[in-house]
């Protein structure tokens, strides 16, 4: 009993081992099957592939063609350029000089007429002075006084009351001394009064020792100073000429009664006063 089931054992592991070949050799057959199916699939692709690199290699002459016709196009393309630039250039450099020589002509007509118009106004400037020079040309006549200049007499007659800044004189109408800023000229009531130089009337007043008083600037900072005065026959700037006559004497004021009538005659340089002597003829 215990044989027949060795047996029967036995023939269960031949039928499993059996199966088992079985199921290999279907594994193997199928793997097989399977391989040249791929194989079968692949082969059509083979020629697909040649007629494709036929074809690329039939094109590739043209593509070298085209690009070789493309470069020399933009080749030509290229030089035209240049070509038209340098014909540019050359325009725009013959304009240029163009116009540079326009320009200099130009300004060569303007500094020929500039230098035509110069020479004009300098002739002009010559034969006729300007206002302004006219202007300083009278006002440096007008005030032409200097220190080496000389005083004419303003009326005839005797000097009565001298000059003294550095010691008193006596005052007979005063019955004072004191200091004396100018001369007094006896003169009769009447005379005729001249300007002892030429200058400007700037003031004309009515002074309570000197009566009416006129003041003149003759130049370089003198001031003639006339008092004692009637019938003034200028006026306050007025230029009057040397030797003209600019009044008369008056009857005298309270303060030279006793003196008589005469001239007051003061000469100021800077405002202070100097002695009139020092300047007559």
């Amino acid at each position: 009993m215990i044989r027949g089931d060795v047996m029967r054992r036995n023939q269960k592991s031949f039928l499993i081992v059996l199966c088992l070949c079985m199921l290999s050799i279907s594994g193997i057959v199928g793997v097989y099957q399977y391989r040249k199916g791929q194989n079968q699939e692949t082969e059509p692709e083979a020629p697909q592939q040649s007629a494709q690199t036929e074809e690329t290699r039939e094109t590739e002459p043209e593509k070298e063609a085209a690009n070789s016709e493309g470069t020399v196009a933009q080749a030509d393309t290229e030089e035209n350029l240049d070509e038209a630039k340098i014909e540019t250039e050359e325009d725009i450099y013959e304009i240029g000089e163009a116009e540079l020589a326009q320009a200099e002509e130009t300004e060569e007509d303007a500094a020929s007429e500039e230098t035509e118009e110069t020479a004009v106004q300098s002739e002009e400037a010559e034969e006729e002075p300007s206002e302004e020079e006219e202007a300083d040309t009278s006002e440096t006549e007008q005030f032409a006084f200097a220190d080496d200049s000389r005083l004419i007499w303003p009326v005839d007659g005797d000097v009565i009351l001298n000059y003294s800044m550095d010691k008193s004189i006596y005052f007979s109408t005063l019955n004072q001394y004191k200091y004396h800023p100018a001369i007094v000229i006896s003169a009769e009531v009447g005379s005729e009064v001249r300007c002892a130089a030429r200058g400007e009337v700037t003031d004309i007043s009515v002074n309570e020792e000197t009566g009416t008083t006129l003041t003149m600037d003759i130049g370089s900072g003198y001031q003639a100073i006339y008092g004692q005065l009637k019938e003034v026959t200028v006026e306050e700037g007025d230029t009057v000429e040397s030797e003209t006559v600019i009044g008369y004497v008056s009857e005298p004021t309270k303060y030279y009664t006793l003196e008589g009538s005469n001239l007051y005659f003061q000469l100021l340089k800077n405002r202070e006063p100097v002695n009139p002597m020092d300047y007559m003829e």
